[in-house]
């Protein structure tokens, strides 16, 4: 079999679509070599990506159009058909008008324009929710990372239920790589982070919350603990920096900025556990590859975040800024309970494991 994929997340993206881009390409090489896989880039994404892996390189189309925006409309559905293709990807909530010959699958990652529009300008709604009816309508398969992005699928565009197919993300193999005492002490030093912290991912932005995470960092209880945020900033970034000298937390709130994708798993170990009290999320990676490094997860009882969870998180009120802080009370102080956590995550993660998602995707290929 002939499979297609969009390149531009790939090369491109350094975040969640990139991560899920990347990390099923990775899978798909791993678990089905035998199949025959071609990457559609523009040159624009590719020529400074440093993602640049072999793998990768070798299976990779890269267009010189002009235009990357118009080759990415029109040109790149001639690259497709001439490299042969017979099932074709469209990685993060778009695909191409293509023959019928070829079968189209798009992934839709979440429809946050339409669970919160506020967050987003009046055009850009628009053009986002064009853009994934539009993908619904055209696509064979519908890959939905979630059954919460399912069913919010099935109220925005009225997708047939059929359609669509819940295919988890998975972690990528970085996470399965142990992390000893040496290393913690490297990094510790390298970063100049605190012995003790709890850990934020993503960005700083109104969805995922972090100005009511300094709120609860700044309640007396929480004077004597540190936060580390691993993030490249977003819209509410310079609200965050007021909040944090208004509060005097200067002193107890890190930022971590363009950290290396590898180097990730390792400041998940360093940390006392992961804090990500989103509003809504398609899926939440970092919830899963928290619970893949063993470690306690705060998180929230909404959107998508119960079911990637599942009994292996604490579960708080996003908008209580009291439980998010007893939250990180309770597992700064309960250290004992770190085995029954770490047993809860191993077992919750592997719902989640890399064969078993893999081998659902190309279920989806193979059944087009």
């Amino acid at each position: 079999m002939i499979i297609g994929f969009d390149g531009k997340r790939l090369y491109d993206n350094k975040t969640g679509l990139g991560n899920y881009s990347r990390t099923l390409m990775h899978r798909l090489l791993n678990f089905y070599p035998e199949n025959e896989y071609k990457i559609f880039v523009h040159q624009k994404y590719f020529e400074d990506s440093p993602y640049k892996y072999t793998d990768f390189v070798e299976r990779t189309v890269i267009s010189e159009a002009f235009s990357a925006d118009l080759w990415r409309f029109r040109g790149v559905e001639d690259d497709i058909i001439r490299q042969g293709v017979q099932v074709y990807h469209g990685l993060s909530n778009e695909v191409p008008e293509l023959p019928a010959t070829v079968k189209k699958v798009v992934t839709i990652h979440d429809v946050i324009f339409h669970k919160l529009p506020k967050t987003f300008p009046f055009i850009d709604r628009q053009m986002y929710a064009y853009k994934t009816k539009k993908a619904c309508h055209i696509a064979d398969a519908i890959i939905a990372v979630s059954e919460q992005t399912k069913q919010d699928l099935i109220e925005l565009t009225k997708t047939p239920e059929e359609k669509i197919h819940v295919v988890y993300p998975t972690w990528n193999k970085e996470y399965e790589h142990e992390c000893n005492y040496v290393l913690k002490e490297e990094y510790f030093n390298r970063y100049g982070l605190p012995r003790d912290f709890v850990l934020f991912v993503g960005a700083v932005s109104k969805r995922k919350n972090f100005l009511r995470l300094l709120e609860a960092m700044a309640l007396p209880e929480n004077k004597d603990k540190n936060l580390v945020a691993v993030s490249n900033g977003g819209d509410e970034y310079d609200e965050a920096e007021r909040l944090i000298y208004e509060k005097g937390l200067e002193g107890n709130v890190f930022f971590l900025k363009d950290l290396p994708w590898y180097e990730l798993p390792i400041i998940y170990h360093m940390s006392q556990g992961l804090v990500y009290p989103s509003i809504y999320e398609g899926f939440g990676l970092p919830i899963l590859e928290a619970l893949r490094c063993g470690k306690p997860v705060i998180t929230s009882n909404v959107s998508s975040m119960p079911e990637v969870g599942g009994d292996a998180c604490i579960f708080i009120d996003p908008a209580n800024v009291e439980e998010i802080s007893a939250a990180i009370n309770f597992i700064y102080y309960n250290l004992e309970l770190a085995a029954e956590i770490r047993e809860k995550a191993m077992h919750q993660v592997q719902k989640f494991a890399p064969e078993k998602m893999t081998a659902q995707m190309m279920q989806v290929y193979q059944s087009l």
